[in-house]
């Protein structure tokens, strides 16, 4: 066994990016590498045969199936086929794993499991996602890749839900990201306080408030009055009026919601309505072309 450690992604990018697809190739064996992975991984097999050793066992993967692996370290050895062995890894951090499950109200298993090895069947989907992959790299297309790996989340979660339970259980672990991005998502226009939020979140209110600054790069009050602000901003700009969209985005009554908006914008409701007019521009784009633009909320 080698003495080197390799740590991955790090040794095959110098890029921060959270998400990376490698194409990896060796002509080679290998025996018990010791890899110390900083982000969660899927190794799509093409060619060859991979063992994998974790603290609770050892797993054989071949190309029919699809590895999946959290962070941490492990062991493993290569075993090549006429002299290759060829895979595509997809790497991607918590941050990536945890917004796509807040997005999709998907929920895990929050106790770890004893199992740290998950292998999902490489079906003709699969297979064909492969050669989309290779194709996109033959046409030096890259900006596909945060769509590719979406895609191929989605499709696990969907075709194998408990082993992706257990895989996003294993990798957030001990991590409450994803639990604050659903409380917060749920709860945009509800009204709640700081520490009712908290409270929905299992936490005290100085931790939910570090966990929160941490995500969203702001207190909670700022983030959720700049949210408030952006909707009423949007529905003002079709012509809603005042009277009809204050409950909506939590406000007791018209006039607590007008000073708001006021004292934030310059403007009241009425006057930034007057400014804009009828269904012709709101943030200074077309309807339409607003609308593609919207960033999702988590």
């Amino acid at each position: 066994m080698s003495s080197i450690i390799y740590t991955l992604p790090e040794g095959f990018t110098t890029g921060t990016d959270d998400t990376l697809i490698y194409f990896y190739t060796n002509d080679r064996p290998s025996e018990k590498n010791k890899v110390v992975f900083t982000k969660n991984m899927l190794c799509l097999l093409q060619n060859g045969i991979k063992v994998v050793h974790t603290a609770n066992g050892k797993e054989i993967v071949t190309n029919e199936e699809v590895l999946m692996l959290a962070s941490g370290s492990i062991l493993m050895s290569e075993q090549t086929v006429a002299n290759k062995y060829e895979a595509i890894l997809i790497f991607f951090g918590n941050k990536t794993l945890s917004d796509f499950c807040a997005k999709r109200r998907l929920s895990f298993n929050e106790k770890s499991p004893s199992k740290s090895i998950f292998k999902v069947p490489q079906d003709s989907f699969l297979k064909n996602f492969c050669l989309s992959l290779k194709l996109l790299k033959e046409q030096g297309n890259s900006e596909m890749n945060e769509v590719k790996i979406q895609e191929v989340l989605n499709y696990i979660s969907t075709t194998s839900p408990d082993i992706f339970n257990r895989f996003v259980g294993q990798a957030l672990a001990g991590k409450s990201d994803i639990k604050i991005k659903q409380v917060v998502g749920l709860n945009l226009h509800n009204g709640l306080t700081t520490e009712e939020l908290a409270f929905l979140c299992d936490m005290s209110v100085s931790t939910f408030k570090r966990h929160f600054a941490a995500l969203y790069n702001m207190p909670p009050q700022k983030y959720f009055l700049q949210q408030k602000m952006d909707q009423a901003k949007l529905l003002l700009s079709l012509q809603k009026r005042p009277s009809e969209i204050y409950a909506e985005l939590g406000y007791e009554n018209l006039s607590a919601f007008s000073n708001e908006f006021k004292k934030h914008f310059g403007l009241s409701p009425k006057q930034f309505q007057t400014e804009n007019g009828p269904g012709e521009k709101a943030f200074g784009l077309p309807e339409q072309q607003f609308f593609k633009d919207v960033p999702a909320t988590l």
